[in-house]
């Protein structure tokens, strides 16, 4: 997680998994932990017989799981059943409990397209990328709903785009910031648009998108001054000779260089995370 959490009860020998940020928690300090850090992305199914089932048994907190599931049976709500765990073991102060009952109150009075976009929003925050395109996707498929504030719809365009072109699929990520544009008329998602298509070196492409949205020689220059500065930015620059220097020092023997390999593991688990599901 990150950080050091105290834990006064029972520690599990067997964690519950948290599927929408791939979270396994041993204790229910390490549960509020994840309610209060993640507020936004419990939803209903976070109710469960599951839940119940191993705050009982892995646990031993039989009297809790009773009254987690007497809430559960009696159609009780999302906040009521989070405020139990919470005051459960003492991890989360009065105040923030009363905030996180708020918010919940709040978001079972918000619609699904609101909740949705929220949802994708702290996805795109958390690095949750893969879960982020699933959520901004959904909200696209949302078609009334973004029938009726095109900007809106073109401002998820363009948050997916983002999305797509931080995992590198910059085609895709193209795509989504031209739709956006399309609708929002935002100059920041034509220059995303621009950009992707860059990074993707579809250059006939860009000199296309140059004409047809007359992008002046000027505005043009600026964009490429500004994508040639990230690509020669001190970051990647050092990032390139570190590599460089790897490769060099293998010889060709990839494999057996452990320095390289151990490099090209970390950034490959760097990746992995952000697709991670």
């Amino acid at each position: 997680m990150g950080e050091l959490i105290l834990c006064s009860h029972p520690i599990a020998a067997m964690p519950y998994y948290i599927d929408n940020i791939s979270l396994n928690v041993y204790s229910l300090e390490e549960l509020c932990y994840y309610i209060e850090n993640h507020l936004y992305l419990i939803e209903a199914d976070f109710m469960s017989e599951e839940l119940c089932l191993w705050i009982g048994q892995e646990l031993d907190e039989k009297d809790l799981a009773q009254s987690l599931r007497s809430v559960l049976l009696g159609n009780g709500s999302l906040s009521d059943f989070t405020e139990l765990i919470l005051r459960s073991c003492g991890y989360c102060s009065e105040d923030t409990i009363r905030h996180i009952r708020s918010v919940l109150l709040d978001m079972q009075n918000k619609s699904v397209f609101e909740c949705s976009k929220i949802r994708a929003d702290r996805y795109m925050e958390s690095e949750k990328y893969v879960k982020a395109i699933h959520e901004y996707r959904k909200l696209l498929g949302m078609e009334e709903e973004c029938k009726k504030n095109p900007v809106l719809e073109g401002n998820i365009r363009h948050n997916l785009g983002t999305a797509c072109a931080e995992l590198f699929l910059f085609d895709e990520a193209a795509a989504n910031f031209l739709n956006a544009y399309r609708l929002n008329q935002n100059r920041e998602s034509l220059a995303a648009c621009m950009a992707a298509c860059r990074l993707a070196k579809k250059t006939d492409i860009l000199k296309k998108y140059k004409e047809e949205f007359h992008v002046s020689d000027e505005a043009f220059k600026s964009m490429s001054d500004q994508w040639n500065s990230v690509l020669k930015s001190e970051d990647i620059l050092q990032k390139q000779t570190e590599a460089e220097h790897l490769i060099k020092d293998a010889q060709g023997q990839l494999e057996e260089n452990k320095p390289l390999m151990e490099q090209i593991r970390k950034w490959s688990e760097a990746y992995k995370k952000s697709c991670r599901l």
